[in-house]
């Protein structure tokens, strides 16, 4: 990528004027972006081997975020667009535009697999949907959750975000970030991270698989909170000085 393309890399600041290169055009991308991300993480949930779907999910994040983050800044996850709100590199009113568009492109993508998947493959593997590991109690679920996006966030504010520490290489740290907490919490807590990633597949599959939606906010709670918690911890402690809310810079 160019450097260019880096500088605009998550942390894409938007001109308030508006119009199609600065609104329309970003929201867009991160609505194909969702959509592509979700049909091919449930599509790898047909692969019973946890290190290929950890793979898959952390191999298309960095594919997409390499291909359309120079024009959206490569969210595709409304806690990653959470926190990066928090750190001030969007604003809030664009960074809804986001949200409504993740969720939406996760539908999509999530009806994509439907159309796909043969009923019996996709009913065994309930549309790619995320469940919790056996005997694993909603609470910790979302403790767990929290450590997990607090830990992908953190990655994409500090090689995309922060001037001292971004790099050309972030679409691949941040995708090893993905497929690394996949790999630790995807038998415990599905190691979602990303609300649009969980929300899609349990609407579509509602009618097909029973118990779409059991402890669903469990997918919710946690990434948000992981957003929010990474989004502090960086605006506080770790931004530039213009933007850090403590420990700044002071004249004398």
């Amino acid at each position: 990528m160019s450097d260019s393309e880096t500088d605009n890399l998550i942390n894409t600041e938007h001109s308030p004027t508006g119009g199609f290169k600065t609104i329309v055009q970003p929201i867009l991308a991160e609505f194909v972006g969702a959509c592509v991300f979700v049909f091919i993480g449930c599509m790898a949930s047909q692969n019973n081997l946890l290190t290929a779907v950890a793979l898959a999910h952390g191999l298309t994040i960095a594919l997409l975020i390499i291909g359309l983050g120079g024009i959206s800044g490569g969210h595709f996850n409304p806690a990653v667009t959470l926190g990066v709100t928090l750190a001030g590199a969007i604003k809030p009113v664009l960074a809804l535009g986001y949200f409504i568009a993740q969720v939406l492109g996760g539908l999509l993508g999530a009806a994509f697999v439907r159309a796909v998947l043969p009923y019996d493959i996709y009913v065994t593997t309930k549309g790619g949907r995320h469940s919790l590991g056996k005997g694993v109690d909603p609470g910790w679920a979302i403790f767990g959750e929290v450590i997990l996006t607090t830990v992908l966030v953190f990655t994409v504010l500090m090689s995309s975000v922060n001037r001292l520490t971004k790099s050309k290489l972030a679409p691949l740290a941040i995708g090893f970030a993905v497929a690394v907490d996949i790999m630790s919490g995807g038998p415990t807590t599905g190691a979602s991270m990303n609300p649009a990633r969980a929300f899609g597949p349990a609407v579509v599959s509602f009618a097909a698989v029973s118990g779409s939606f059991d402890n669903h906010y469990v997918w919710w709670v946690g990434p948000l909170l992981g957003g929010v918690i990474a989004g502090l911890l960086y605006r506080c402690l770790f931004a530039s000085s213009d933007k850090r809310w403590i420990t700044g810079d002071r004249p004398v």
